[in-house]
């Protein structure tokens, strides 16, 4: 009696690749406690502020409107730091090119992260990339800065619908006898919780279709609807 052969189909786990951008000079100190903690996935800092960038820890680093801000930053100016993003796209877009999810990370109130968040999302986006932005509001002393931050995050919505954003002064709040580096860090490590969560989230909505050798699953293919909670933070 000849023998049959069953033929079976092999499973392969799909581990989407995953980059945090960190934008100006919170998003790149965010950036920074991912790349120290061994984070599993690529960081890539961008600022208009060369001193600060030169100190942050990154896979990838982009240095953008050298030739107009000379390294000393947007100054709070939210409108040059959309057109420094946009005058060095064609760089971010390299960086950013091939990776399934991107966390985008950036203080809100000031020049460079305000201005350049929309322009990477937009960027981001328009690969199919799924994209989330996490917004940093300022404290409540920084008077100027909220009202920086309240225009941007509407711009920032505009074009990302997954758009968080984290209080730094609920942090204050909630805790006691804290310094402003304490309150920062508590801050940075609920990102770095969400971040962590919802990739894992990502990873078993593109596993969920047992996806085999012959058909890979891309994340633009999974209804992402769902994110985890983020503690300190006022909403999509």
């Amino acid at each position: 009696m000849e023998a049959k052969t069953q033929e079976t189909e092999k499973t392969v786990l799909i581990e989407p690749r995953i980059a945090v951008v960190g934008l100006g000079g919170a998003g790149c100190n965010v950036a920074s406690c991912f790349y120290k903690a061994l984070a599993p996935v690529d960081i890539i800092a961008i600022n208009t502020d060369k001193k600060a960038l030169d100190e942050t820890a990154a896979d990838k680093k982009i240095y953008i409107c050298k030739a107009v801000t000379k390294g000393e930053g947007t100054k709070g100016d939210a409108g040059l730091g959309r057109n420094c993003a946009e005058i060095n796209k064609a760089e971010i877009e390299e960086a950013l090119v091939n990776h399934d999810a991107v966390f985008i990370i950036a203080g809100l109130g000031g020049g460079t992260g305000t201005g350049a968040a929309p322009v990477v999302a937009e960027l981001c986006r328009s690969h199919n990339m799924m994209t989330i932005v996490i917004g940093i509001n300022p404290f409540s002393f920084e008077k100027e800065r909220i009202h920086v931050a309240r225009r941007g995050v509407m711009a920032i919505r505009q074009k990302c619908p997954y758009t968080f954003t984290v209080e730094n002064q609920k942090v204050l709040e909630t805790l006691h006898d804290v310094t402003i580096n304490d309150a920062m860090r508590k801050v940075n490590n609920t990102i770095m919780g969400f971040v962590k969560e919802a990739s894992a989230l990502l990873e078993a909505r593109m596993n969920e279709v047992k996806p085999t050798v012959q058909k890979a699953v891309s994340s633009k293919q999974i209804d992402f609807s769902y994110m985890p909670e983020i503690p300190l933070y006022t909403g999509v």
